[in-house]
C-alpha cells in the first residue's frame, strides 16, 4: 500500500468507526521513514487512542508517530497546567514523596522520574490528564524495580482512578480487563458520570480499548 492509499484507508476508518468529521476536525496523516505520522486535535481521549490503534493496524509500516492532541476542556497556559499537576501530586499521599520532572509545552505534558510501581506510574498519568488544560500526556516515568505488567494491573489502576474521580460512584461499577481492553459494567448516576468513567479508563497508561456497558440509573 502506497502513501496515498494508506492515508485514504486511515481517514475512511476514522470517519466510519469514530464518526470524526475530518472537515471540521482535520487530522493530518503522512508517511515519514515508513512510519505513519498523525497530527491534529480530537474531541476526546478515546478518539485519540482509537485513531492511533487504527493506524497501528496498517500492515507494512514501521510504526506510528503520535502528534494527536485532545481539545482541552479549559484553555490554560503551560505554567498554570504545571502548577495544577504539581498541586495534584502533592495532595496525593502515594505520590507526594516522589521527585517528578514535569515539563509542559503548548499543553503537552511530559512526566519523567522514577516511581516504585506501575500503579504509581499510571496514577500520575491520570492526574495529569485530569487537569482541564492538558492536551496530551507523555508518561515517561520509569518503574524501579521493574514490574511485570498484566491485565490485573490495568484493572487495579482503573479502579483506583474511578475511586478518586468525584464524578463517579465506583461502588456500582465492575471492571474486567482482557488483553489490555477494559470492560465497564454496572450503573452510573448520569450520562456525564458514564462518560467520565470511560475517559478515566482510557487515561490509564497501557489501555488499548474500553467497552462501556454502564447503564444510567438516576
Amino acid at each position: 500500500m502506497n502513501e496515498i492509499e494508506t492515508v485514504k484507508t486511515i481517514k475512511a476508518s476514522l470517519e466510519k468507526e469514530l464518526h470524526i468529521d475530518l472537515v471540521k476536525n482535520p487530522i493530518h496523516i503522512k508517511m515519514e521513514n515508513n512510519a505513519i505520522v498523525m497530527e491534529g486535535v480530537v474531541g476526546k481521549i478515546s478518539h485519540k487512542k482509537r485513531a492511533l490503534l487504527i493506524a497501528m493496524g496498517i500492515s507494512g509500516t514501521s510504526g506510528v508517530v503520535d502528534r494527536l492532541r485532545v481539545k482541552p476542556a479549559t484553555e490554560m497556559g503551560d505554567k498554570e497546567i504545571k502548577k495544577h499537576i504539581c498541586d495534584a501530586f502533592l495532595e496525593e499521599q502515594t505520590l507526594n514523596n516522589i521527585k517528578f520532572d514535569i515539563e509542559v509545552n503548548h499543553g503537552i505534558v511530559d512526566i519523567e522520574g522514577i516511581v516504585p510501581s506501575l500503579s504509581h506510574k499510571r496514577l500520575a498519568g491520570v492526574l495529569a490528564w485530569w487537569v482541564p488544560g492538558t492536551q496530551d500526556v507523555i508518561n515517561s516515568l520509569e518503574v524501579n524495580p521493574p514490574e511485570e505488567d498484566s491485565d490485573d494491573e490495568i484493572t487495579d489502576a482503573v479502579m483506583l482512578a474511578l475511586e478518586k474521580d468525584k464524578l463517579v460512584n465506583h461502588s456500582n461499577i465492575k471492571i474486567l480487563t482482557k488483553n489490555w481492553i477494559v470492560s465497564l459494567d454496572g450503573a452510573a448516576q448520569s450520562e456525564a458520570a458514564k462518560n467520565a468513567a470511560e475517559d478515566d479508563a482510557w487515561y490509564v497508561w497501557g489501555v488499548n480499548g474500553v467497552i462501556n456497558r454502564l447503564t444510567v440509573v438516576k
